[in-house]
């Protein structure tokens, strides 16, 4: 094997950007792999006998076989910078459920799901023109198969041995149908071809699939009429080839959610902790005699996150009172490009990589000496880590009106950065405003937001994930629903415990809009404009 180095229970080459093995006399290894690698050599994972393995977004290029028999495997995400898979990636991964495909793979290899037993659907990708040899053979859980439009050939075995496949559906683009693709395919009784015009069909009288040629036209696949009721075909993958995105990329997505107040607000998540004499957001809004806004209880929601959202709902009146100011509800309506000028914050750049690495020298007796839980001017010496590491921080100090709740501070991290009035990169004033609506009403003595956060250091990294799993955190992002998720929001919401699933995407909201015990856990939009 030549010279390697170990670490994270991975064997590395010299330079760290190869991954060549696994470490067998570590436990270190649990099935995500630090980021930084470039490449994963042949076979590193074949055997394996893990559940779960996540590949970084560092990762361009993965050997053949790669994963090949691991009979534990359940499931895999490979990195967003793979463009080209290896043959017999996933063969005899008998236990594979799923699986998370790159978007920017246009080409499906030979045996890629060979003997996938247990997969119940395929991630197709757009762009895909061949089936090839044995590329689905033996995935006895698939039942149903949409076959892409830009598909032109289906070569020998290419779903051979799927012994549960009931509904085929051909695209009109087929070319070439090998004579064996579908051998057997015992359960098949329902074959439709989608649209007209080409060479093959469907015949009228017996339901087989025909194909048009000079000479005469002939059966190219017969179906076991009679065996079982018909099946309705579903979009296991229509809509989503367009998109360049299957429906079997995540656990976690939904692709028909929308982040926070995109949704409607149902009446239960409309009633908002009363607080007297709230703050005002920004100084630069001249000082309004004291009023409250009288709002909607079914839009409240919307009417505080409208334009952060993306979302411009009406908002109407009605006698309900709701603890926002006039003054607040103002900056919460204003266009996005428009930015104060004055944060109530101070912002800090990034250190350098040998200052990181000093940064996790402090010891526990340094930690302890530098926390003071009654003065918000002074931040833990972990907080210290973060605001000092990332490459943008601002700190604003809030006035709680009612009794600190166990966790008091919030913890921001932006994907990106707004254009302020000066034409500098700074905190979107919507961002802030928003954050500062929910810092009221739950009581929060801090609102900590962070941008570029350095994640491709290890040790960073390592201790962010379990800084930051303890804490109440926003992620604010550009996407709309977590089906367009950033690969970094995706690993910020692994890392910070917000989950995806569309039940608790209503409940993030419900949380954060009342002040309970529960921490913070919440993806809002901002369109950064």
């Amino acid at each position: 094997m030549g010279s390697y180095i170990k670490k994270n229970g991975l064997l590395y080459s010299e330079d760290m950007h190869t991954v060549i093995g696994v470490d067998d006399t570590s436990t270190d290894f649990t099935g995500r792999i630090p980021f930084g690698a470039h490449r994963i050599e042949d076979d590193v994972f074949s055997d394996c006998p893990y559940e779960s393995i996540s590949l970084p977004d560092s990762v361009t290029e993965i050997g053949s076989c790669l994963f090949e028999n691991s009979k534990s495997l359940e499931k895999v995400k490979l990195s967003s910078g793979i463009t080209e898979l290896p043959p017999y990636l996933f063969s005899g991964c008998s236990a594979l459920t799923k699986v998370t495909l790159p978007t920017g793979i246009s080409s499906f290899p030979e045996g890629l799901f060979k003997d996938c037993e247990s997969l119940p659907d395929i991630p197709f990708r757009a762009g895909i023109t061949v089936l090839p040899e044995s590329v689905f053979e033996g995935c006895r859980s698939l039942k149903s198969l949409v076959i892409p439009n830009t598909v032109k050939r289906i070569e020998s075995k290419a779903v051979a041995g799927c012994t549960a496949l009931e509904s085929v559906v051909f695209p009109s683009s087929l070319e070439y149908l090998a004579p064996d693709a579908f051998e057997g395919c015992t359960a098949l009784h329902n074959i439709r071809v989608d649209g007209e015009g080409g060479l093959f069909y469907v015949g009228e009288d017996d339901g087989y699939l025909w194909e048009a040629a000079d000479e005469g036209d002939r059966v190219v696949l017969k179906t076991n009429a009679g065996k079982g009721s018909s099946v309705s075909f579903y979009k296991d993958n229509v809509d989503d080839i367009s998109a360049g995105l299957s429906e079997n990329d995540e656990e976690e997505v939904e692709e028909d959610d929308t982040f926070s107040a995109e949704i409607g607000a149902s009446d239960e998540e409309a009633v908002f902790m009363q607080v007297t004499t709230p703050e005002p957001v920004f100084d630069s809004k001249p000082e309004e005699p004291a009023a409250t806004n009288v709002i909607n209880k079914d839009s409240a929601v919307d009417s505080m996150l409208a334009d952060i959202m993306g979302d411009e709902k009406e908002r109407n009146t009605m006698s309900e009172e709701v603890a926002v100011s006039e003054q607040e509800t103002a900056v919460l309506s204003e266009a996005m490009s428009v930015m104060s000028d004055s944060t109530q914050g101070s912002t800090s750049a990034a250190i350098t990589d040998s200052e990181l690495e000093k940064l996790f020298a402090k010891n526990e007796e340094s930690e302890l000496a530098t926390h003071n839980a009654d003065n918000p001017d002074v931040l833990d010496s972990k907080a210290q880590i973060l605001t000092d590491s990332v490459e943008l921080s601002a700190i604003f100090n809030c006035e709680p009106a009612g009794e600190f709740p166990d966790d008091p501070e919030l913890y921001v991290i932006a994907e990106k950065l707004a254009k302020d009035e000066n034409g500098k990169d700074n905190f979107s004033s919507k961002l802030i405003a928003c954050c500062q609506t929910f810092a009221r009403i739950q009581d929060y003595k801090r609102i900590i937001m962070l941008y570029g956060l350095p994640l491709d250091n290890d040790e960073f990294a390592e201790f962010f994930r379990h800084f930051i799993s303890k804490k109440n955190v926003i992620l604010a992002c550009e996407a709309e629903s977590p089906a367009t998720l950033s690969d970094f929001g995706k690993t910020i919401c692994d890392y910070a415990r917000i989950s995806l699933k569309k039940d608790e995407l209503v409940e993030q909201r419900r949380t954060a809009l009342l002040k309970t015990k529960t921490l913070v856990k919440l993806v809002i939009r901002d369109k950064y404009e």
